[in-house]
């Protein structure tokens, strides 16, 4: 079975996914976006009994932002982390994966909602590093 790990950036929480997951999914809301500092949150969708911490459980810090919509940070660099507030399935922030998923974007969610930055220019660069 392919086992996948995953941590914040300084280390402190880390986690572990047994098993495939079938891509990821992006919601474009503005409530993802306000989240994420960026075009939206990327997640996985891990079925609850297939996730497990492995370190750092009681490092985190949780805002309620609304009644149906939390999010989770590391107390200490802020890495937004896994959402736990489904009984069935765990919310894996994509980013947080420290291994290959194999899998490419399976779903973008709430596209209406798309910022209108939220696309390329015709002559966009595209660098395989930091340009020099």
């Amino acid at each position: 079975m392919t086992v996948r790990t995953g941590s914040c950036l300084c280390g402190a929480r880390a986690y572990e996914i047994d098993g495939d997951v079938d891509g990821v999914w992006i919601c474009h809301c503005s409530l993802c976006r306000k989240a994420s500092g960026s075009n939206g949150n990327s997640i996985l969708i891990v079925p609850r009994e297939r996730f497990r911490w492995l370190k750092g459980e009681d490092h985190a810090v949780t805002y309620a932002l609304r009644s149906t919509y939390t999010i989770t940070r590391c107390k200490t660099c802020g890495t937004p982390l896994p959402a736990e507030v489904d009984e069935r399935n765990i919310y894996v922030t994509a980013g947080t994966l420290d291994t290959p998923l194999g899998k490419g974007v399976k779903a973008h969610l709430f596209c209406a909602s798309r910022a209108d930055w939220d696309r390329d220019e015709p002559d966009a660069h595209v660098f395989d590093e930091r340009p020099g």
